[in-house]
């Protein structure tokens, strides 16, 4: 049995998280199931054995179908857009920046922008970033999701960052009207060699380490670095939940934060929905069809690399015993100081 499913049992019985928002046909069956556990309706309690009569109902009926080769995780960028990314309810975002983003008082208000940046002519490289927000300050934050290390993570990190500060200049054309642009990278690999799982970056002097502007700000947090939780604050919630939802590390910390009980009944609510299931197959093969390009362009590479090396050895047997020739060497002299083949060096 999925153990998802049993988390849900508990996470419906606070009713008050969803109102009259519109549930799905599986949600509302647990929402009635803890309606009837409380007492609420009819009078009627439902039994644990009830309960998971129903969890084998929807498994089988293909709630929980996907391939466990599949990342449903927030790790997987289609999860984590439909947590993190959703104009209707950003209060996990705001937390989640709150807990990076150094500011004098909270972020309290952010417009999620559109996340893809059209290039200025035809022939440049596009971009499409994860998810893109604006504070009421005007500071501009880019959240990226990196599964996959492709060796080009800062360069790529600063690209997105001169095209969201130096595209402020569209809208004016004063430098001192250009804002804050902030650049968060949530990697699941390693980038930089020590032990820290964040690393925080800005511009500042080479002597007294002063910082010059704050303009310019680039997080990299690393997501195989977060092995235990060293502290509960947000940050180490937030990348433990990213990892894993389900996790034990931070199975204690869901009642102290109401956001973090919201997020992850989201999370759930998400990956039972089936058009997010679809989401994450299509998703799942496109990576897959990636990597498999990568491996065959790779093995290409790599054959004509090996014919280039045999046609320079070649040639360069061949120059050798042109010299030879000249100081008067046999042709057996020449075919055993080359490994040619005495028609090759006759034809000379």
């Amino acid at each position: 049995m999925n153990k998802n499913r049993l988390h849900l049992f508990d996470l419906f019985l606070d009713s008050s998280l969803y109102g009259h928002q519109k549930l799905t046909f599986f949600e509302k069956v647990w929402y009635n199931h803890c309606v009837f556990r409380r007492g609420d309706a009819m009078g009627k309690k439902v039994s644990q054995k009830e309960v998971k009569d129903v969890i084998l109902n929807e498994e089988s009926l293909g709630v929980d179908s996907l391939s466990k080769n599949i990342d449903q995780t927030p790790k997987s960028d289609v999860v984590f857009k439909i947590l993190f990314g959703n104009p209707k309810h950003p209060r996990l975002l705001l937390h989640l920046l709150n807990s990076v983003v150094e500011t004098s008082s909270p972020i309290t208000h952010i417009d999620i922008r559109k996340t893809e940046l059209t290039p200025e002519f035809l022939g440049q490289k596009g971009v499409r970033l994860d998810i893109l927000a604006k504070t009421s300050e005007g500071c501009l934050i880019n959240i990226e999701l990196q599964k996959q290390d492709e060796h080009n993570m800062i360069h790529r990190s600063m690209f997105h960052w001169s095209k969201l500060f130096s595209g402020q200049a569209v809208v004016s054309e004063r430098y001192e009207d250009l804002k804050r642009t902030v650049c968060i990278n949530i990697l699941n690999f390693s980038l930089f060699k020590d032990k820290r799982f964040w690393h925080k970056h800005f511009v500042t002097d080479s002597e007294t380490n002063e910082r010059l502007t704050d303009l310019l700000e680039l997080h990299f947090l690393e997501l195989q670095k977060v092995k235990k939780l060293q502290t509960e604050s947000p940050i180490m919630f937030w990348l433990e939940f990213i990892n894993d939802p389900d996790s034990k590390k931070i199975e204690h910390m869901y009642g102290t934060e109401a956001v973090y009980q919201e997020a992850r009944v989201a999370y759930h609510r998400a990956i039972a929905d089936p058009e997010v299931q679809e989401l994450l197959r299509i998703r799942d093969k496109a990576e897959k069809d990636y990597s498999d390009a990568l491996a065959r362009r790779q093995e290409k590479g790599e054959k004509i690399g090996a014919e280039r090396e045999r046609k320079k050895a070649k040639a360069e047997k061949i120059e050798t015993a042109k010299k030879l020739l000249k100081m008067g060497l046999s042709v057996d002299q020449i075919v055993e100081a080359t490994d040619l083949l005495v028609e090759e060096v006759k034809k000379l």
